[in-house]
């Protein structure tokens, strides 16, 4: 997988972490893993610090598409190839304040748009 803004090769993949519990909308981190179970991993730390004194997180994460998600990542380490989260991504849309889906020029998500259409 090649970030084609940075021209960076990476073997990273974007993922995006969230509690299974509180769903993606309740937050969620972006992380470049090469794996699923290596997301995980990384999620797990970041949630909880969220989430406090709670004994079990669920952990769940989803793979996302998308090569613009690459200019989210910390990019020597995406060159490097050492997996990392970014646990407040930039992309987040104005309107519903979630992140993960591509953006128009107003910084609407695609959600929000189709949202709008059947309005």
């Amino acid at each position: 997988m090649a970030d084609t803004t940075n021209n960076i090769e990476t073997k990273l993949k974007p993922y995006m972490g969230y509690s299974r519990a509180g769903g993606s909308k309740e937050g969620a981190v972006l992380i470049f893993a090469h794996t699923a179970r290596e997301a995980k991993k990384l999620t797990f730390p970041e949630l909880k610090g969220w989430c406090g004194d709670q004994e079990w997180i669920d952990v769940a994460v989803n793979r996302l598409k998308g090569e613009w998600l690459y200019a989210e990542a910390d990019q020597e380490m995406l060159k490097n190839n050492i997996p990392h989260v970014i646990d407040c991504p930039k992309s987040t849309c104005k309107q519903c304040e979630c992140w993960g889906s591509k953006l128009n020029e107003e910084g609407i998500c695609e959600d929000c748009i189709e949202e709008e259409k059947t309005e």
